[in-house]
């Protein structure tokens, strides 16, 4: 399949209609639609069929698109790669962090990755494992910072181990959980969890290795900003980075409980694509993430 091909596809699969792909290309939609039909011939299967508005995907084409932007990605990267080699400064990196990673490490890394790139253009999403990891797997997220994803989900992924945090949980000053010893007393507790509802519970494990009921957190959310709202003044709870509590305790009405139940730390790795190599940008975006982990490491130690 030639390269025209895979733009096309990826180009009708973004757009939904084959006027809006060919505006986006800047081509006729009789020559779009005529590559079209060449990439399915070649392929020997149809990847869109008509809509009410516009076209969708058949079953088949949907995983013939997931493949073609992935390779319409390592296409860019490669253009990426040899222009920065050449000492073009140009490009785009995309990020996702989780929210220990976007408050401790991405904003000392900032400086040291723009005196080298000045004009990449650096996307910085916020996620969490597994969707932070089909993102990557998908070839649209160039490296994740976040939490090590358990063995079983290792597949294919090269992981730097950066630092271990502490866990805590955090509840409203005030609550009637805020002197809490024992995970027992939180059973019944309501938890709000940061991360999408797929996520797995951060501390479930350490409920059952004390036979305990897992509590299941009724609410969500990727915005750190929303679920400390939510917790301020009230009995709400959440498990919490305890590398990140110097930053929200002074601006926040939130307590961190006084647990003496045991709560494993979380390592906190820099994961990439085992066969993708990084570009120029993305290995010194790397780089400096790696320098920022050996500093926090001291601080880390001094949790356990």
């Amino acid at each position: 399949m030639k390269v025209t091909h895979v733009e096309t596809i990826v180009a009708i699969a973004e757009a939904g209609s084959l006027r809006a792909a060919a505006r986006s290309l800047r081509k006729s939609q009789p020559a779009l639609t005529k590559t079209l039909k060449q990439a399915e011939e070649e392929l020997g299967a149809k990847i869109f069929a008509r809509a009410a508005r516009g076209v969708e995907p058949t079953e088949i084409g949907r995983k013939i698109i997931a493949r073609a932007r992935m390779i319409s990605s390592e296409f860019r990267k490669l253009d990426e790669d040899i222009r920065q080699i050449q000492g073009d400064g140009s490009g785009n990196l995309h990020v996702i962090v989780s929210p220990l990673a976007a408050v401790r490490i991405v904003p000392k890394v900032m400086d040291r990755f723009r005196k080298q790139f000045p004009n990449v253009h650096l996307q910085v999403a916020g996620g969490h494992p597994p969707g932070a990891l089909a993102v990557l797997r998908s070839g649209e997220a160039d490296l994740v910072i976040g939490p090590v994803p358990a063995r079983d989900d290792r597949a294919g992924l090269s992981i730097r181990n950066l630092v271990k945090t502490p866990v805590v949980v955090i509840t409203g000053k005030g609550s009637r959980y805020a002197n809490a010893t024992r995970l027992e007393q939180l059973v019944d507790a309501e938890w709000i969890m940061v991360g999408a509802r797929k996520r797995s519970f951060g501390i479930a494990a350490d409920f059952l290795a004390a036979g305990l009921p897992v509590p299941d957190p009724i609410t969500t959310s990727d915005s750190i900003t929303s679920l400390l709202a939510m917790i301020e003044g009230s009995d709400r709870l959440c498990s919490f980075p305890g590398l990140m509590l110097e930053e929200i305790i002074p601006r926040w009405e939130i307590v961190a409980l006084p647990l003496e139940d045991t709560v494993e730390p979380v390592q906190i790795g820099l994961i990439t694509l085992a066969d993708r190599p990084l570009t120029p940008a993305g290995q010194a975006f790397a780089d400096a993430v790696l320098n920022r982990a050996r500093y926090l490491a001291p601080a880390s130690s001094d949790n356990h």
